[in-house]
């Protein structure tokens, strides 16, 4: 080979050569700058992802802060690692985060509800990072804080783990329940008062609820509660669940539209109503108020059937002492005139007229109503001897004869106070009438009661014979008529009924002997 055909070689060789890292250097420039600018990208991307990662922890240690729940965090082993400000406020105190004197909790001192010593190493924390429990929903603890102060608290603990499963630690959120508690405390005390108050008083309790009923339906309510007393003054029981109209079927409109007036404008009402059903007098106070955002009655009552009883029996006792007192005057002033017809020395006349007036007093006494604010005491005569004693007055009232006026004969029965009462203000009034205008009031006439028992059941007659002849009975019946049958209807139980025939009035009286016996 030439050595000029060498040289050629060797140029082209070179050529080639430079031709090749030429075209190597371009790749390498063009790697170098997609290398640059991937790393560009990257440093890009790392930046952005620091910056969201700084944006979200100092979200994340705001919401830790400024949280109103106290949180803190512990590593496996049970050491804080990390609280936030509420913890360090609840706690009264700061612990040192990965002091490993700080274990479990940065409480002082912990309690268990029940007042019992909570060692640190036996608290909520200790057992959930121990394994002993998955973890704590709401458990009360007390903490007592370093002034001495104690505050009632509830934990919620999820432990931390690693992909494997195990525990690595966990977080403690827990809140200040103390007031709360406080609160339902109080709340339940006075529940229990009120349970207490609702159970043991006298008086009747209840509350209703109103039922929704279709147009043109009357209204009516469900019992939601009822005391004691509520049998006790409505001589009904069992009445929860069931409506007014269930448990009172008999009683009348009056009591829906109380209830409903007001359920309408929650205005309270005292009001006092018959319970016909039952035969009692109710005085109640109705209001409304608010349970669980629903409207309901509560109605609080007393039976006042024996306090109307007395009233009318105090107004009923006024009017009788009223006309009382007039027919004694009347009375009086007969006996006055006739004892003088017949006494022949003033001697006499006083003594007739002493005699006839004690024997008036005695029956007074007898038909007189003690206090009612004195003890009850057992007295107890019979029938016949109460009878004698207040017709006594009468028996020589309208002649001056010494036979006897009346007869008086029938079995012989047990009367108690308060019947004696009763009877002997009937036969005063009967008498009185008698002397006034039946067959006392002329000589001649005469009165024969008589009376039978029979199957615990009396009936007795007062009939007059002899007096002033009876040509039509009355119009209307007079105070005394009306105070005589008040006195047998409503103080018996019994019947009384006036016959006015032409020859003399009869009266017939039936009565239970049960109610002569009290």
């Amino acid at each position: 080979m030439t050595r000029a055909t060498q040289l050629h070689k060797n140029t082209v060789a070179m050529n080639e050569a430079l031709i090749l890292s030429s075209l190597r250097q371009q790749e390498l420039v063009r790697v170098t700058e997609e290398l640059n600018a991937k790393l560009r990208r990257e440093i890009t991307v790392r930046k952005l992802t620091e910056a969201t990662l700084y944006e979200s922890e100092a979200r994340y240690r705001a919401l830790f802060e400024i949280g109103p729940v106290a949180i803190y965090s512990c590593n496996a082993s049970g050491v804080i690692s990390d609280f936030n400000r509420r913890c360090a406020e609840l706690w009264a105190r700061e612990p040192i985060p990965g002091d490993n004197n700080e274990r479990f909790s940065g409480a002082f001192k912990m309690f268990w509800p029940d007042g019992g010593y909570m060692p640190h190493d036996q608290c909520p924390m200790a057992n959930v990072l121990s394994g002993k429990i998955p973890e704590a929903r709401d458990v009360e603890v007390h903490v007592e804080r370093p002034d001495g102060t104690r505050i009632i608290v509830l934990k919620n603990i999820r432990p931390l783990k690693n992909q494997r499963g195990k525990i690595t630690g966990a977080i403690n959120s827990f809140f200040d329940v103390t007031e709360r508690q406080a609160a339902q405390d109080a709340v339940r005390a006075s529940e229990a008062r009120f349970r207490m108050l609702f159970e043991f008083i006298d008086e009747g309790f209840c509350t209703l609820e109103k039922l929704d009923t279709r147009a043109g339906e009357p209204s009516d309510f469900r019992y939601l509660s009822a005391n004691a007393g509520f049998e006790k003054q409505t001589g009904v029981g069992g009445v929860v669940g069931k409506t007014i109209r269930e448990a009172f079927p008999d009683e009348p409109q009056e009591w829906f539209d109380t209830y409903d007036a007001v359920m309408a404008t929650g205005e309270p009402i005292r009001f006092e109503r018959d319970l016909a059903s039952q035969g009692r007098t109710l005085e109640l106070f109705a209001f409304r108020f608010e349970d669980d955002a629903v409207l309901k009655v509560g109605v609080i009552f007393l039976d006042v059937s024996l306090r109307k009883h007395h009233e009318e029996r105090q107004e009923l006792l006024l009017k009788e002492m009223d006309h009382r007192i007039k027919n004694l005057f009347a009375i009086v002033g007969g006996m006055v005139a006739l004892s003088a017809r017949s006494a022949t020395t003033p001697k006499e006349l006083a003594q007739t007229i002493q005699g006839r007036l004690g024997a008036l007093a005695s029956a007074h006494q007898m038909i007189r109503p003690g206090p009612s604010t004195a003890p009850a005491t057992k007295r107890e005569t019979t029938l016949g001897d109460l009878i004698q004693k207040v017709l006594s007055p009468y028996q020589e009232l309208a002649g001056s004869d010494v036979v006897a006026r009346t007869e008086i004969g029938g079995p012989e029965i047990a009367v108690g106070a308060e019947a004696a009462t009763n009877v002997a203000l009937v036969m005063h009034e009967l008498a009185t009438n008698a002397a006034k205008y039946g067959a006392l009031s002329v000589p001649g006439g005469r009165v024969r009661i008589s009376w039978v028992v029979a199957n615990g059941h009396l009936a007795l007659s007062w009939e007059e014979k002899g007096g002033p002849a009876i040509t039509t009975s009355p119009e209307r019946e007079g105070f005394g008529s009306v105070l005589a049958r008040r006195s047998v209807e409503g103080g018996l139980g019994g019947d009384v009924t006036f016959h006015w025939y032409p020859d003399g009035l009869v009266v017939l009286v039936s009565a239970e002997t049960e109610r002569l016996a009290l």
